[in-house]
């Protein structure tokens, strides 16, 4: 059970790196946000728009954190220390997806490296490392 916890609140503290990161990305680009705003009706207030969808992106980071728990969960009993980690296959897989979608957002928009990096570093070391030593501390 407390793998479980633990897988929340990582995502919840993936859930607030990525609001942060969506709020800069609206800012810098100001055509994204009247974008999704066209798709709802007509006088629908902008910051009820923005309320909503940092609650909606806190609440899916959750649920992602508590699904990666369960698969925490599944594997803890057959876990092998290593990498910093109660589970060094774990936190493996987290490094090399998060290389992976590092690599991917690179090779679509070169620009976005600053970006990718924050977010691939935060999403191994968040997954990778904070929910398996909080799931066994």
């Amino acid at each position: 059970m407390e793998a479980l916890m633990a897988g929340f609140v990582a995502g919840s503290a993936m859930g607030l790196l990525v609001n942060g990161l969506f709020s800069v990305s609206v800012v810098q680009h100001p055509g994204l946000l009247s974008s999704f705003r066209d798709r709802f009706p007509e006088g629908t207030a902008l910051p009820l728009l923005t309320a909503a969808m940092a609650m909606a992106l806190q609440a899916a980071w959750g649920g992602v954190g508590l699904g990666i728990g369960g698969v925490y969960w599944g594997i803890q009993s057959n876990a092998q220390d290593g990498l910093g980690s109660p589970a060094w296959g774990f936190t493996l897989f987290f490094v090399v997806a998060a290389l992976l979608v590092l690599t991917t957002a690179v090779m679509i928009q070169p620009s976005w490296w600053r970006k990718g990096l924050l977010f691939s570093a935060s999403f191994a070391a968040t997954f990778g490392w904070l929910l398996p030593n909080l799931a066994e501390a």
